[in-house]
């Protein structure tokens, strides 16, 4: 494969590298460009995974926007025209005691998150309301990211602002949400066939391996499904990962990209599937509940199936139940869900089908949480362009994906037009 200097390579096809690709594309600057990405999946997309079971779509990873919320995700949808429907589980079924409180809690205590904006959220809060309430409040709260010590005050204020089943404990409680009718992968996946209809080239099953970035001539090193190698050395050069990704290519990140540092959290998403929507005998259908277990956030799907959500320590320990086997997990599953609903086991029968999906490193983000980090970065003497969602300040998956793209396609083609502007001084000059 030939990489000539007028192309542009763009690792990565999810929604950051295709909305990079399309706005690249659809620009006056880059009309004789080649533009080209390079996925290492068989799908774009990225986190974006829905997949089909019973004739139902599933997302195993981004699942829901809002409006008020995510513009840029609604702005695609809409303009994609993309079927999607209401996202009901903004309101706790069989509540704790201590959801009553917990919204004027939190109310009285934002004000003085600037006061402490380099404590962990967790002793923030045991500052004011004690070690045990601050345990309470978090459990209560049902995503266990936000005991860990690197999420600061303003950090888990977001999170609790920006997701549907604990927004009702800010002042974003009237906020609607919404999933897309056949999941979230169709949003890339629309997007993707507007970028080949542009004439944007896509190359799957190219894994990057490596990047010499010391250089004014930076190296791309990339092996296909064949192993076989593939250098790019010229032409511009945008990699939309995220920071993880960035740091096993032995590529000087963060320090020789960004002045911030990064961490993540894994996730896990389980989905059962049912000959009967016995839920709806408890009055849960559409609902959500918080346990005070590992199972944490479980909803009920009104009469197609049943799916939990858990983060950090608690998604790790579904991976390690998944690996014990199937029997195993679906035992725990059963077991902690009794317990959750507070019924007998007997109550409840056995899935049909089930599928569920570990991630890794789910979420991604700067630690120092700064409204200010560029949404773009690049590297100190390459200039080779990295886009993430986790340099956005926004938390959503999807909508941080869309402005890194787009930030990441600006970034290009102001230097585009710069060098155009410079030659044609040098032309004019030449002919003076």
């Amino acid at each position: 494969m030939t990489v000539r200097e007028n192309t542009i390579s763009i690792i990565g096809a999810g929604i950051s590298g295709i909305i990079c690709a399309l706005t690249l594309a659809k620009s006056n600057e880059c009309k004789k460009k080649t533009i080209r990405v390079y996925e290492h999946k068989n799908r774009v997309g990225g986190r974006a995974h829905a997949i089909k079971v019973n004739d139902l779509y599933v997302d195993l990873g981004a699942g829901r926007f809002s409006s008020g919320l995510h513009h840029n995700v609604k702005e695609q949808v809409k303009s994609l025209n993309l079927a999607y429907e209401k996202f009901p589980f903004t309101q706790l079924k069989r509540p704790q005691a201590l959801h009553k409180s917990l919204k004027s809690i939190l109310k009285n205590l934002k004000p003085l998150c600037d006061e402490h904006a380099h404590d962990s959220f967790e002793e923030f809060l045991t500052i004011y309301v004690g070690r045990n309430q601050a345990r309470e409040m978090i459990n209560a709260l049902g995503y266990d990211s936000l005991s860990l010590p690197n999420i600061t005050p303003h950090i888990a204020f977001d999170i609790i602002e920006k997701h549907p089943e604990i927004q009702g404990f800010s002042e974003n409680a009237g906020y609607e949400w919404f999933n897309l009718k056949e999941g979230f992968s169709a949003l890339p996946e629309k997007l993707y066939e507007q970028a080949l209809a542009h004439g944007v080239e896509f190359h799957f099953g190219h894994e990057l391996t490596s990047i010499e970035a010391d250089t004014e001539t930076p190296v791309l090193k990339l092996k296909n499904e064949k192993q076989q190698e593939v250098i790019i050395n010229e032409g511009e050069m945008i990699l939309t990962f995220p920071p993880t990704a960035m740091k096993k290519l032995n590529c000087g990140f963060p320090q020789d990209w960004s002045n911030y540092t990064y961490g993540s959290i894994p996730l896990f998403k389980g989905f059962l599937f049912y000959d009967t929507p016995w839920w709806q005998d408890m009055d849960l259908a559409d609902h959500v509940v918080i346990a005070n277990n590992p199972i944490r956030k479980l909803y009920f799907k009104d009469n197609k199936y049943v799916f939990f959500y858990t983060d950090s320590d608690y998604a790790n320990f579904w991976r390690d139940a998944t690996l014990k086997g199937e029997a195993h997990y679906l035992q725990t599953v059963k077991e902690l869900m009794a317990e959750a609903l507070k019924c007998h086991m007997s109550q409840l029968p056995d899935p049909s089908n089930h599928v569920h999906k570990h991630w890794v490193h789910g979420v991604e983000f700067s630690q120092e949480s700064c409204p200010n980090h560029p949404k773009t970065l690049s590297h100190k003497k390459s200039h080779i362009i990295s886009a993430s969602d986790a340099y956005t300040s926004h938390c959503g998956w999807m909508e941080g994906g869309i402005m890194a793209g787009t930030s990441a396609a600006n970034t290009l083609l102001e230097r585009v037009k710069q060098r155009q502007v410079k030659a044609q001084k040098e032309c004019e000059l030449a002919h003076v």
